[in-house]
């Protein structure tokens, strides 16, 4: 899906000298990457404020997937 920005001024100078540079080869990858970045972060933020920290969380991931392996290979043994 397209959509079209308006950016003016010193917004499309960095557009431009991040692919200028060799940073990124388009505009829009500046703009997907940037719009990541602002989800990771929102997630992280809503983690921190239910007081999930990055280290429990993987802590947890971790837990939850071996249980999950557990569970499916344990007719296995």
């Amino acid at each position: 899906m397209n959509i079209s920005v308006e950016i003016t001024g010193n917004l499309l100078e960095y557009l431009n000298s991040k692919v200028k540079k060799g940073t990124y080869k388009s505009r829009s990858e500046v703009i997907r990457t940037a719009i990541r970045e602002m989800i990771k972060r929102d997630l992280e933020m809503q983690l921190q404020a239910k007081g999930i920290t990055p280290e429990n969380l993987s802590k947890l991931r971790d837990e939850v997937a071996r249980e999950i392996i557990e569970k499916k290979y344990s007719d296995l043994a």
